[in-house]
């Protein structure tokens, strides 16, 4: 009797979710934003604040600093990593797709455009031999080759 008990009681709390589930509404979605500035050291901006920072604060955080005066922390995922990894690609125009996150206004960053004499192009690591494409520097997923950083123009 105890084991019905128990296995009734574990049947109700595991599908609890399922019968709140229509009276829970979810976030809305953010639809994706134009962003156009640099990505520098969230340092950087900060100290222009006034804020005193630990030498070491540099290179654990980036920040979209931005045409319009604003600051965006990044997100430290897939579509911002090659800023993470690559130092040629901090302190140049860029034009970033993304959505900004949460009340601390981090920016999820979805596709990254750079600007190259006014026009855009399209950053990414590339492999000659395999023909593959990528989106941070590494080595080449297939045969373990040093990536070639490129460039290409995009067409509007």
């Amino acid at each position: 009797m105890f084991r019905r008990g128990a296995l009734l009681f574990a049947l109700f709390i595991a599908s609890t979710p399922l019968l709140l589930a229509p009276f829970v509404r979810s976030a809305p979605e953010q639809t994706p934003q134009e962003f156009a500035g640099k990505v520098v050291p969230l340092s950087e901006q900060l100290e222009k604040l006034g804020a005193k920072l630990d030498k070491d604060a540099a290179p654990y955080w980036l920040a979209l600093a931005a045409e319009d005066g604003k600051t965006y922390p990044l997100i430290k995922d897939a579509g911002s990593r090659m800023f993470f990894k690559d130092p040629k690609m901090l302190k140049r125009q860029v034009q970033l797709t993304g959505r900004v996150v949460g009340n601390v206004k981090m920016l999820q960053v979805l596709s990254v455009r750079t600007v190259v004499n006014g026009k855009l192009h399209e950053p990414y690591y590339w492999c000659d031999l395999c023909k593959i494409k990528r989106f941070e520097p590494g080595p080449c997923d297939c045969c373990n080759a040093p990536l070639e950083f490129r460039e290409e123009p995009v067409a509007k």
